[in-house]
């Protein structure tokens, strides 16, 4: 059972129990009252020290107006002022600094059709701390206000949040047919300025990984039932590759190793290509090779080829050979 890490949860509670004046509250019917409402959350219980403390935190931190008082042998807490209430408590400094910086990464959804809420909330957030929050633009994130298919990243979000079935009326680049899928939505992924869904096809039994900028129409299928993602840790199915696509059923992660001149090692080191990279050595030069484990696929290749000069592919051999033909082709092409 997770621990509760979070103490409002408790404060809450408390703050409730205090605020009915038609029974008494001594420690043990606080902490009853507690636990039971962190089982319901499937949280770890809290013990008299934990207990104690949440009380002198609610009366430094937020001012709660909590008293002791003793009737026979047992003692009791309750408010002084029978007007207050924790929930009611106005923000301070700090948090209205990070609601602003919340509201700013937030920002960047604004616009996109279906997801207008986000703009609703915006407002709402920037009324509630009395403070206009974009009067100076100091953060920027890299997005494609041009996107093709841009209009259908609110409503796919919409369906994976509802669980709803989609019919996608979807066309490839190297297709000139265009089909129309029935699938369940699980994951939005951005790569590169673009989104991708990642959905479960009953057709063919299998996930699949659909470019959002592809989708030509989208409706909600009403008559399918959702079925629920239970083989794929979602988390994980990206992991093992840079980019989206995972390449061919089957496909298994490589050691990949990089040489990298001087400069370029410098922006490998700051900024690793995966989560697996290691530097298998390093010369007095400072050219650094490095290794990676991925399932090598396009992203991979394009990757590469960005560092130009700057790279060579030491292993393995067949991807080693791929570079070297692609890069006569490419020399070709200027002859």
């Amino acid at each position: 059972m997770p621990t509760s890490k979070k103490p409002l949860i408790r404060y809450q509670v408390i703050d409730r129990c205090l605020r009915n004046t038609g029974r008494k509250y001594g420690k043990t019917e606080l902490m009853e009252a507690i636990n039971e409402e962190l089982h319901d959350r499937n949280l770890e219980s809290i013990g008299k020290v934990t207990f104690y403390q949440d009380i002198k935190d609610m009366q430094v931190e937020f001012g709660a107006p909590i008293e002791s008082y003793r009737e026979g042998n047992r003692s009791f807490f309750k408010y002084t002022d029978a007007h207050y209430s924790f929930a009611n408590q106005p923000l301070n400094q700090e948090e209205i600094d990070h609601i602003k910086d919340a509201v700013l990464i937030m920002s960047r959804f604004s616009g996109i059709p279906g997801l207008e809420w986000v703009e609703e909330l915006i407002s709402k957030l920037e009324l509630g701390t009395y403070q206009e929050v974009r009067d100076q633009q100091v953060i920027s994130f890299a997005s494609n206000e041009y996107l093709v298919g841009r209009e259908h990243i609110g409503p796919i979000f919409k369906a994976i949040v509802d669980k709803k079935v989609l019919n996608v009326t979807y066309q490839k680049f190297t297709d000139a047919e265009i089909k129309v899928h029935t699938v369940h939505p699980y994951f939005l992924k951005e790569y590169d300025s673009r989104w991708y869904l990642l959905c479960w096809l009953p057709k063919h039994d299998h996930l699949m990984l659909l470019s959002v900028d592809r989708i030509l129409m989208l409706e909600v299928n009403q008559k399918q039932h959702f079925i629920e993602n239970s083989t794929t840790n979602l988390e994980e199915y990206f992991e093992d590759i840079i980019g989206v696509n995972r390449g061919d059923e089957g496909s298994e992660v490589e050691k990949v190793v990089l040489r990298f001149n001087p400069l370029m090692s410098n922006y490998v080191k700051t900024k690793p290509l995966h989560g697996s990279q290691k530097v298998v050595s390093k010369e007095e030069d400072d050219t650094t090779t490095f290794s990676i484990e991925v399932i090598i696929n396009y992203e991979l290749e394009n990757l590469i080829f960005s560092f130009r000069d700057g790279v060579e592919v030491v292993s393995p051999v067949f991807l080693r050979e791929r570079v070297c033909d692609t890069l006569t082709k490419m020399r070709e092409s200027y002859l």
